[in-house]
């Protein structure tokens, strides 16, 4: 199909960073369809692809690493297996922003099943968040680029048995992390959690505050009221009885905003799914429907694996790109709400009949590569030997790799 820019391609939503610009080099962190993980560039100029593999885990899509890429510091790739261990490792590279060669992987300990990696680089500080024993998110910190770290911070622990998901970004101060939190959407077990909550992390003084009040909640540095659970969080939106949801992104523009995707609830239920976006106001958060989502992509329908948003880089508020089904014909859109408050569709790749799933905005984005997603091959009920392919939107001129 038109876009494709590389092959066998697979990745969840919960790690970034994944897909950053450095001059003519775009760094993605990824795994393959046999588990091996891996970092990769592919050139702007040339339209190539090259990849490195750092480790080799089970065929589980949730493996994917983070890829910190910062110029003139070396690369950092974060990884670890889906609830299986509690070590989540990393790699650094021998020469800066070079993927070909790195430092034998080291380990990071949190105390519990780790997965998951969502790290923030300040200066020559890491922030790293991973989930911990699927209830909770734990935090460390490093202030010299992962040569030493300090100790693990139990950040989140909510009052559920099913897991947690957390979307993080950082802003353009450099300094404030954006948070949105939510819980898995199947039903099976008691203790489900489905509304969408929210909170923000100032890096410097390691203050974690609510968007509304800015009322202080806890702090990453000393330790002050941690862990925090879900009553000390700002609600961004109360999922209406019936219905269940699955968090997405956030976003890093001007406005407070978090993109999710709601359906009738129910672990085999596979209908009404529609795609959200709140948005934070004075007056509390306005919840809008931006587009039909479709048909979930793979695995059960308890997962609940429709297609995907993401938020573009520094986006300027009412845009955010979407992958959805409708007919049995899968599209890839960016959608902007007009001044009349509809959300327009605008099209990146012709609609056909390729599963699109997972789209990504990249960091810092030139040369008409702005956001990409995953063509979906093969992805079964246990989400094991997924086979993809990343695409890019919005009429790059890709090629095979």
């Amino acid at each position: 199909m038109n876009g494709i820019l590389f092959e066998d391609v697979s990745w969840c939503w919960w790690t970034r960073p994944r897909a950053v610009r450095i001059g003519n080099q775009v760094f993605f962190g990824a795994l393959d369809s046999t588990g091996r993980i891996y970092a990769a560039t592919w050139d702007l100029e040339t339209r190539r692809a090259d990849r490195t593999i750092l480790a080799a885990y089970e065929a589980d899509d949730h493996n994917n690493p983070a890829i910190v890429a910062v110029p003139g510091r070396p690369l950092v790739a974060f990884y670890s297996r889906h609830d299986c261990g509690d070590t989540l490792q990393f790699r650094v590279s021998r020469k800066a922003t070079d993927i070909g060669r790195w430092h034998p992987p080291q380990d990071l300990k949190f105390g519990g099943e780790t997965s998951y990696a969502q790290v923030h680089p300040r200066g020559a500080e890491l922030h790293l968040f991973t989930r911990v024993d699927e209830i909770g998110w734990g935090y460390r910190r490093s202030g010299d680029w992962a040569a030493t770290w300090d100790e693990p911070v139990p950040f989140l622990v909510f009052d559920t048995d099913q897991q947690v998901y957390l979307a993080t970004t950082m802003l353009a101060d450099g300094r404030t992390v954006r948070m949105a939190v939510s819980g898995h959407p199947k039903e099976y077990l008691p203790g489900a959690l489905h509304d969408v909550w929210v909170c923000q992390a100032d890096l410097e003084t390691g203050e974690v505050s609510l968007p509304g009040d800015g009322a202080v909640i806890g702090n990453l540095r000393d330790r002050r009221t941690l862990p925090i659970s879900q009553d000390q969080l700002e609600v961004a939106y109360r999922t209406p009885p019936g219905r269940t949801v699955n968090l997405f992104d956030v976003s890093d523009g001007p406005d407070f905003e978090v993109s999710f995707v709601s359906k009738v609830k129910g672990d085999d239920a596979t209908v009404d799914a529609r795609y959200h976006v709140g948005t934070a106001t004075d007056g509390g958060w306005r919840t809008e429907d931006v587009a039909p989502a479709g048909s979930t992509f793979g695995y059960i329908p308890a997962g609940f694996y429709a297609g995907g948003t993401a938020f573009p880089h520094r986006s300027p508020g009412g845009r955010v790109y979407l992958t959805r089904e409708e007919g049995g014909v899968w599209h890839f859109e960016r959608r902007e709400r007009t001044a009349s408050g509809l959300w327009e569709a605008h099209p990146l790749l012709p609609p056909g009949p390729v599963r699109i799933a997972r789209p990504w905005a990249v960091t810092d984005p030139a040369g008409g590569l702005d956001v990409v997603a995953l063509a979906v091959e093969r992805y079964d009920e246990e989400y094991f030997g997924t086979l993809s392919h990343l695409v890019a939107g919005g009429g790059y001129p890709g090629a095979a790799g």
